[in-house]
């Protein structure tokens, strides 16, 4: 699957779903992979409902408000 950005607007984070994992890369080039598996809601969601992201307000990882879930990094 291709990289995904959140619609509001572009963020210094990267979050990409290939292969049963997620990928979320931050500004500093880090890049950390979850399985999709710990994160059932993740792992059933629509490529829409996955593209709907934000980054928490303190920069300490993603929520998907839509799917109430949260991922610190």
């Amino acid at each position: 699957m291709g990289l995904f950005t959140s619609r509001k607007q572009q963020k210094p984070v990267e979050v990409k779903f290939q292969k049963g994992l997620l990928f979320i890369k931050v500004d500093n080039g880090k890049e950390i992979a979850y399985p999709l598996d710990w994160h059932p809601k993740l792992l059933h969601a629509s490529d829409d409902e996955r593209a709907y992201w934000k980054l928490k307000p303190d920069g300490s990882g993603i929520r998907w408000d839509n799917l109430d879930v949260e991922i610190d990094f």
